[in-house]
């Protein structure tokens, strides 16, 4: 039997020193790679693009994809203005998480949200989310 191939959305770090301070690279925490690993899947690392005819072909390989964790969702996209405590927000990064996801769903391949994943299903399905979570009454303090 094959194993799946499980695509991960990736992020971007900004080196800030050592040789290369100010360098951009592709990423993931291990964590979702062990993970994938332990499990029985082959991990497939997709990097944030902001081409859409890339993102479509990145996604032909994969017969699963987990959306990672990362920055905040824009407001913008569930009906809000930025509040104070926001916290970074990244839209291409949205626009690609968006596209993995709406592309996913299309083929039929299962998706699973971890954190910000979890949130960019629920805002691409039309929910809302807490800017920070001092926002909700129920945890004022």
């Amino acid at each position: 039997m094959t194993k799946p191939v499980i695509g991960i959305a990736g992020s971007v770090i900004i080196d800030s020193g050592g040789m290369f301070p100010g360098y951009r690279r592709s990423y993931v925490n291990e964590d979702y790679v062990d993970s994938v690993v332990q499990n029985g899947g082959i991990p497939y690392i997709i990097p944030v693009i902001e081409d859409d005819d890339v993102i479509k072909g990145q996604l032909e390989h994969v017969q699963g994809l987990i959306l990672s964790g990362g920055h905040d969702v824009d407001p913008h996209l569930y009906g809000e203005e930025l509040l104070p405590k926001i916290g970074e927000t990244w839209p291409a990064r949205d626009h690609f998480d968006m596209l993995l996801l709406k592309l996913a769903e299309e083929k039929g391949i299962p998706v699973l949200g971890v954190c910000r994943g979890a949130q960019i299903i629920n805002v691409a399905h039309g929910g809302s989310l807490y800017q920070d979570i001092s926002y909700r009454k129920e945890c004022q303090y």
